[in-house]
């Protein structure tokens, strides 16, 4: 639920119903899934320390209040996380998912 949140139903329909196609970073960052997409791990990561230095300054009260707001609507994951484990562990373990996988092995 939280790519589906972040990036929007229609996007992560694309994404799902296409699920052999790579979608890049760019692509993630267009639906929102990234704020920022970053050419080296060394940008990313002096980006990190800048973000980090700036939270670290911003009232915790304020923070807080920004927490609860921006994960409204989330408090029913958990039943929902259990039920699309179940789901996917069923297709998992199905035939076609098995035969899938038996294919994949022997190329």
């Amino acid at each position: 639920p939280a790519v589906e949140r972040k990036i929007g139903t229609s996007a992560f329909s694309a994404m799902t119903i296409n699920a052999t196609k790579w979608f890049d970073s760019s692509w993630a960052r267009e639906k929102g899934l990234y704020t920022e997409v970053f050419d080296t791990a060394a940008e990313m990561d002096s980006e990190i320390k800048k973000l980090s230095a700036n939270l670290s300054n911003s009232n915790p009260e304020a923070m807080e209040g920004l927490k609860r707001v921006m994960w409204e609507g989330t408090n029913h994951w958990d039943t929902l996380l259990m039920e699309r484990a179940e789901s996917s562990g069923k297709l998992v373990l199905s035939d076609f998912t098995k035969n899938a996988i038996n294919l994949l092995k022997n190329k």
